[in-house]
């Protein structure tokens, strides 16, 4: 089966491969998926939001992977397969269309091991990649070019460190971690303190634990602990330029997009998500399911399953309703100033209303 894939799939067999409805001619063949607007006739267009849906009628697309939902936006005559989630169905195609490239299994002659550095099965060390004494890689893992492993450092099987990695003395990486160019793991978190005129460093003696199955994106940084661990929970994904304290403990499965800040000590549950932007305080705890909304800035505890937004971050709803008020704030200045004008009216006629009523009284005395 292996040197079938990335080739052509008929309809038929790409409904089969995703479990959708086929609509249309089974026997059509497709090369390959694309956004709607740029597929080719030889391509199926993924169609899976209904803002592209205004893309459809162009489309040169010889077919259309869709949700029920946008079916209708699929212009007549042109196959579709029809499926109830599009994007698992979509991460079935691209697996097919685009397999990983086979590596050789080597230690490049530039790189550099230290002493009692342990190699498992089918490990691949790329170019003038550094491992320093007292490594241990997993089988089937992947060091790319120019990576550096500090001393002691664990890294379990089936990893992929693209290049330029860091990971600094006593890390430890599970299984099937994926760690984009440019991560920075284990440095020293961000702590001093302040004596005689001066900022001295504490030691930062903790480590860095990253479980099994997370991804961490290009140029991310996680600290080391300062005296216990700083731990990025299984299943974790932390998108570009993410930056985790240290002493930060993140829970399985939680989802952080670009940019996004957690200071030292905070302790965020499972299945968090973080929208991109997002900077929480220290020594916070962030609940299970908790939502927290882009650019929003944390400064206090977040309840299990809360979702938050705004700067400093309030519950969702609340941030609504200030907001909206806000936006009526400029309707509001005008109606209050239209408000002085009629009261400093009403003043002026009623005072003049006084004297004439006193000078009446007295030319009838």
């Amino acid at each position: 089966m292996d040197d079938l894939r990335g080739a052509p799939l008929t309809l038929s067999e790409v409904a089969r491969r995703v479990g959708g409805r086929l609509e249309g001619p089974g026997e059509r063949t497709v090369e390959g998926i694309a956004p709607v607007d740029e597929a080719a006739p030889t391509q199926m267009a993924f169609l899976a939001s209904k803002r592209y849906a205004r893309y459809a009628d162009g489309s040169r697309a010889g077919a259309f992977l869709v949700t029920p939902e946008l079916r209708r936006y699929v212009p007549d005559g042109v196959p579709a397969v029809v499926v109830r989630d599009a994007y698992p169905a979509l991460r079935t195609l691209l697996e097919h269309f685009h397999p990983p490239e086979a590596l050789e299994v080597r230690v490049h002659p530039t790189a550099v091991l230290g002493r009692d550095v342990r190699l498992g099965e089918g490990v691949s060390v790329g170019p003038y990649a550094v491992l320093e004494d007292g490594v241990e890689v997993g089988a089937h893992t992947r060091i790319g070019a120019h990576c550096v492993l500090g001393r002691r450092v664990c890294v379990g099987n089936a990893c992929l460190l693209h290049p330029q990695v860091v990971v600094y003395p006593d890390s430890v990486l599970g299984d099937r971690v994926v760690v984009h160019a440019g991560a920075r793991i284990g440095s020293d978190g961000f702590g001093f303190t302040f004596v005689d005129g001066r900022h001295l460093k504490m030691p930062q003696v903790g480590r860095a634990v990253i479980e099994d199955d997370v991804e961490i994106g290009a140029n991310s940084t996680i600290d080391r602990g300062s005296l216990g661990d700083t731990v990025l929970g299984r299943g974790s994904k932390l998108d570009n330029l993410v930056h985790l304290a240290h002493n930060v403990k993140v829970g399985a499965l939680s989802l952080f997009a670009a940019l996004v800040g957690v200071a030292g000590s905070t302790r965020v549950g499972e299945r968090v998500w973080m929208g991109g932007q997002v900077g929480v305080s220290n020594h916070l705890h962030v609940g299970d399911g908790a939502r927290l909304a882009i650019a929003c800035k944390v400064m206090r505890d977040v309840r299990p399953g809360e979702t938050v937004s705004g700067h400093p971050a309030r519950p969702h709803r609340e941030q609504l309703r200030n907001q909206a008020r806000l936006n009526r704030l400029e309707k509001l200045v005008a109606r209050v100033r239209a408000l002085e004008e009629r009261v400093r009216a009403l003043e002026a006629g009623h005072g003049g209303g006084e004297r004439h009523h006193g000078a009446g009284d007295g030319g009838n005395g």
